[in-house]
């Protein structure tokens, strides 16, 4: 047989068959599996952690609680004031399936090698084939890490399979958790060439002190990034600046408060600042349940399918780990006319439940939280994450035990003419009867 490098397209068709694609494939099956990490490890891995080894889901617990001294005194003795809040990472099942004529991509990689004088063996061409779908599902994992990723199981793209952290973010501003009065929120506004340096300390400043105390990231888009370089160097002129203006650090910050500058973030209305370990992609590879695969179920197309896990949370939202800068704009009102105009600015409604995390059993009584609003008197819609494990009453908040398992109950308002829309909710746990 002629040598691959001499071999004609037709020649080349021949040779390679499927049988040579899928016995590739089932090869480096482990490392196809491990091709999308290996793109988040090049892109964001480093400032986010991966948790490999998650099949469901897990809930991080978070003691909250206080304790002082006081002048001494025999009296000096109280029950501890102390709640353990529970964050749960959940991990969501996607797959695809792509035909494809593997003749044209083979030609491409046979014809590269050949015009940088490369002698490439089969079983590369067949290598290499395998893992461009392996590393696009790594891209678009990556792509929707911090914005646009919303949870639909009726959807058909990456976007459509879990929550991007904005989401998470945006639906912990809506329930009131991430807050300025919980300072772990502050309002910027829209950043600029001219006031970038000024906006980013104000955030900085405006974080929690311990917060402060640890080494954590900024998380900024590459604009962002860009405009505070520019502000910087219009405001210092010849100052020194890390070497051709580029500031690993935020100024001011003793080298505690490091850029992260991703381009993922591009679009992203929020800057974040956190630790490393705050921010948590998991997923299921340490169980084998990421499976990669090629197959032929035509005479003319191969077929790539992968299958995996993927769910994403922040661990702690409290402002002792986070602080959140939101840089959208202040809505105006103008009718076109020159009078000046009447903006009604809305208030918010916290609500509340006695416990963020409860428990029931099968067989035994347990009749639901009923939430509070301050301000009371709200109308709030009670709902289930899953009611395969409990179901509520919409109205009242009554509880339903289904079956032994785990679900969210979350209490909404609406909002009204005075303010603004509000959610909270707290995780059931259904043990079975005993």
């Amino acid at each position: 047989m002629a040598a691959l490098a001499n071999m004609t397209v037709d020649e080349l068709a021949a040779s390679i068959t499927r049988e040579d694609l899928r016995e590739s494939a089932q090869q480096i099956r482990r490392e196809l599996a491990q091709i999308p990490f290996q793109v988040l490890q090049d892109k964001t891995a480093k400032y986010i952690t991966i948790l490999p080894g998650i099949r469901n889901q897990i809930t991080f617990g978070e003691l909250d609680g206080d304790a002082q001294l006081a002048p001494y005194s025999t009296k000096n003795r109280d029950a501890a004031d102390y709640a353990i809040e529970g964050r749960t990472l959940v991990v969501y099942p996607g797959n695809c399936a792509k035909d494809f004529d593997p003749m044209p991509l083979f030609h491409s990689i046979w014809g590269e090698s050949i015009a940088m004088g490369l002698n490439i063996s089969k079983g590369q061409i067949c290598r290499k084939l395998v893992t461009i779908f392996a590393a696009r599902i790594g891209m678009h994992i990556n792509d929707v890490v911090f914005v646009g990723g919303v949870r639909n199981r009726a959807g058909k793209t990456t976007a459509d399979l879990f929550d991007s952290f904005d989401t998470i973010v945006g639906q912990e501003m809506l329930g009131g958790n991430i807050a300025a009065n919980k300072g772990n929120y502050l309002k910027i506004g829209k950043i600029t060439k001219m006031n970038a340096e000024e906006k980013l300390k104000e955030l900085w400043r405006a974080a929690d002190k311990m917060l402060k105390g640890l080494s954590v990231f900024m998380y900024v888009s590459p604009d962002v990034y860009m405009d505070y370089c520019d502000d910087y160097q219009a405001r210092h002129g010849a100052l020194p600046y890390n070497q051709q203006f580029e500031k690993k650090y935020l100024e001011g910050t003793n080298n505690k408060c490091e850029f992260a500058v991703l381009d993922n973030l591009a679009g992203s209305n929020f800057i974040y600042i956190t630790i490393k370990q705050n921010l948590l992609l998991g997923t299921d590879i340490m169980y084998q349940q990421n499976v990669p695969f090629i197959g032929s179920y035509d005479p003319w197309s191969c077929t790539f399918a992968y299958a995996g896990v993927y769910g994403e949370q922040i661990r702690s939202i409290r402002k002792e780990f986070l602080m959140i800068g939101d840089m959208t704009e202040d809505e105006t009102v103008d009718d076109g006319d020159d009078e000046s105009e009447t903006v009604v600015v809305k208030s918010d409604v916290t609500i509340s439940f006695t416990k963020d995390v409860d428990e029931a059993t099968m067989g035994e009584e347990y009749a639901g939280q009923v939430a509070t609003t301050d301000p009371a008197g709200k109308t709030l819609a009670y709902e289930s994450s899953d009611t395969d494990v409990a179901t509520v009453d919409e109205s009242t908040g009554a509880v339903t035990l289904v079956a032994a398992g785990t679900t969210l109950i979350t209490a909404k308002f609406a909002g009204d003419t005075t303010h603004n829309a509000a959610q909270a909710s707290y995780a059931l746990t259904v043990a079975p009867s005993t």
